[in-house]
């Protein structure tokens, strides 16, 4: 099949999948922030001592740490939190290492051993919507370390660092784990503008070989094409702004059925529910009644739940982009595949389009340092796939109404 396609692809073709592949190659090794300063936790995420612990609220379950291991362990149902100075604009660097024994995950994959930096607003509502997860883990693993820089938010007006095991068992163990506010290299831009130049180069250069535009289906393609590209090099800002609206829309549609509908009052939120559960701290030291406080500790342990970090943002940026992306992308396979499908081979074709889905992606690395996703890539393709599949179905209804 490799062969096959080395024979037919044109060279043009051939040199911007090489171009493509070292470009990713780059940005996945590349690592564009640089932090400019101490570690807001003071450096008590290395949990060398004792006293490290001072700064940090176990607000449930049970921490555990001690001389030998140098790292705390959370149970099951357990949180530690450590609330963050912030400044809007900032980028803050977020690292910390995590290592799993037996740990199963519950409902969702980021319901296990998580690390999250997140902010609320001036009412105190956590915007999930904006980018908070630093790393998440499950399984039986060894340590590994996850570094992901996130940006204060203009809303931010209290930021927390968490470490949580919302898993339903096993042990979720951290260390290293710092917080310092960092600054993009500036070499970074220099790359973004090399790689970016390129980019559009061999883009341009592969439009105008091809002549496609001339044909009847080359301008709508060319069309679709640029606006998935515009849809790419959005800002992360523009995208939280629309899920911030989306997110709006959807609260006041819940709240409009609340008013139609008064008896299916809707459940209360996480962030509530744990507010108004005791710690078990407090519970230990509100009396004397130990068999009473022991029942409720262990009510506690079973209601408590993880952050519904999905259903509590009715649209998110990641979301709006890549159904917008594989709506496109299916326009894309459609117009292609019946415009053309007929006219080149189909192994060019195809490998074509998949290969702007990959560069698409690959582009994101470029623009603002997104990570590339397989995933995301995946749903590219099913999208070029789907439409292809609608254009194959009409050009067949097509032959076959012209035979009768």
């Amino acid at each position: 099949m490799i062969e096959d396609l080395r024979r037919v692809l044109p060279l043009r073709l051939q040199i911007t999948t090489l171009f493509l592949f070292f470009m990713w190659l780059f940005f996945q090794a590349y690592q564009p922030w640089q932090a400019i300063d101490e570690d807001l936790l003071y450096n008590t995420g290395a949990f060398d001592n004792v006293t490290d612990l001072s700064g940090w609220v176990r607000e449930h379950g049970r921490v555990q740490w001690s001389d030998d291991t140098g790292y705390v362990s959370l149970t099951s149902t357990s949180r530690l939190r450590f609330q963050l100075p912030v400044t809007t604009g900032d980028l803050l660097l977020s690292s910390g290492k995590i290592k799993t024994t037996q740990l199963k995950r519950a409902r969702k994959p980021w319901d296990a051993a998580r690390i999250m930096v997140y902010f609320e607003d001036e009412k105190g509502r956590i915007q999930w919507s904006h980018p908070h997860d630093v790393g998440y883990m499950s399984g039986d693993r060894d340590w590994q370390l996850y570094t992901v820089a996130i940006d204060v938010p203009s809303f931010a007006h209290k930021g927390w660092l968490e470490l949580a095991h919302y898993g339903k068992s096993g042990i979720a163990s951290f260390d290293e784990i710092s917080v310092k506010p960092a600054v993009w290299k500036q070499t970074y831009s220099h790359w973004q503008m090399f790689f970016g130049m390129f980019w559009a180069s061999i883009m341009m250069w592969l439009v105008l070989n091809t002549h496609f535009w001339t044909l009847p289906w080359g301008k709508p393609l060319m069309a679709v094409g640029l606006l998935i590209i515009i849809g790419v090099t959005l800002p992360p800002a523009t995208m939280f702004q629309v899920a911030s609206s989306g997110a709006e829309f959807s609260r006041k549609v819940l709240d409009t059925a609340e008013e139609v509908f008064p008896n299916q009052a809707s459940p209360p939120s996480v962030a509530t529910s744990i507010a108004a559960k005791p710690s078990t701290e407090t519970i230990k030291s509100a009396s004397q009644s130990v068999p009473v406080q022991i029942e409720k500790l262990a009510k506690t342990e079973k209601s408590f739940q993880a952050p519904d970090t999905d259903s509590r943002v009715k649209v998110s940026p990641a979301d709006i982009q890549k159904l917008g992306h594989t709506f496109l992308f299916a326009c894309l396979g459609y117009i292609a595949f019946i415009g053309f499908a007929r006219k080149v081979s189909l192994k060019v074709l195809s490998y074509s389009l998949v290969l702007f889905a990959l560069s698409t992606e690959i582009l994101q690395l470029v623009v603002d340092g997104r990570l590339f996703g397989f995933a995301d890539a995946l749903l590219d393709v099913l999208g070029i796939f789907a439409g292809a599949v609608l254009a194959w179905v009409i050009l067949h209804m097509r032959q076959r109404s012209s035979l009768i």
